[in-house]
């Protein structure tokens, strides 16, 4: 099942500086054009970005919501590991492999 059916942007509560803050905060002028990469470069580094990940998914179907419904469509987030392979990342929505 994809992440993205079974969040919603207003689950998230974000701080920045620990001011009270939005996705379009954490992420300004996200367009449908951008990805989200994230560089591991120790096991298990990915772990510790979930949240912001998800928050990633969620400015990605934000730009453009049908990506939301369409099940041929994985949010655009890539898993880039230094050195080796630190863990597989595919329950976090890398799909397909090559993007991890």
């Amino acid at each position: 099942m994809h992440v993205v059916s079974l969040l919603r942007t207003d689950m998230f509560s974000i701080r920045i500086g620990g001011v009270a803050s939005g996705l379009d905060d954490l992420f300004p002028d996200w367009t449908e054009l951008d990805r989200f990469r994230l560089v591991i470069d120790e096991p298990p580094g990915g772990v510790g970005a979930t949240h912001l990940l998800q928050a990633a998914m969620m400015a990605y179907c934000d730009a453009k919501p049908p990506r939301r419904t369409s099940r041929a469509v994985y949010p655009e987030i890539y898993a880039f590991h230094i050195g080796k392979c630190h863990g597989a990342h595919g329950p976090y929505d890398f799909w397909p492999a090559r993007r991890e």
